[in-house]
């Protein structure tokens, strides 16, 4: 059941080539992986510095509010904005799994073959 495997310089060529492959598709795997969490960071770093704005914009407002109806209606909208954006990272973050579940679940290609045989 226990394959004979050896890494050395022994190694038939056509199992170092196996290896290569397999290595190869490893770090274009990692590349992928790397470019999906920078997406998923760099949204997530645009929906935190929108809520930083509207919770700005939000305070400067309530600050110049007159009546205790108005800063309740900007905080109001503020909470809104807040669960938008919450909903956003939930979706994006979704996604980011799904992505990531379907990189894992992906099939290996098979290995190729020399079609020049001698018979």
């Amino acid at each position: 059941m226990s394959e004979n495997v050896t890494l050395g310089p022994l190694q038939p060529p056509a199992a170092l080539k196996a290896y290569v492959q397999i290595v190869v598709k490893f770090w274009e795997n990692q590349e992928t992986a790397l470019e999906d969490v920078k997406e998923f960071a760099d949204g997530w770093f645009a929906r935190r510095r929108e809520g930083m704005q509207a919770a700005l914009e939000a305070a400067k407002h309530i600050g110049d509010a007159e009546t205790p109806s108005d800063i309740l209606r900007e905080y109001q909208d503020l909470l809104n904005r807040e669960m938008k954006l919450f909903a956003e990272d939930g979706r994006a973050y979704q996604q980011q799994v799904l992505r990531a579940g379907a990189h894992l679940n992906a099939q290996p290609e098979a290995p190729k073959t020399d079609e020049r045989r001698t018979g």
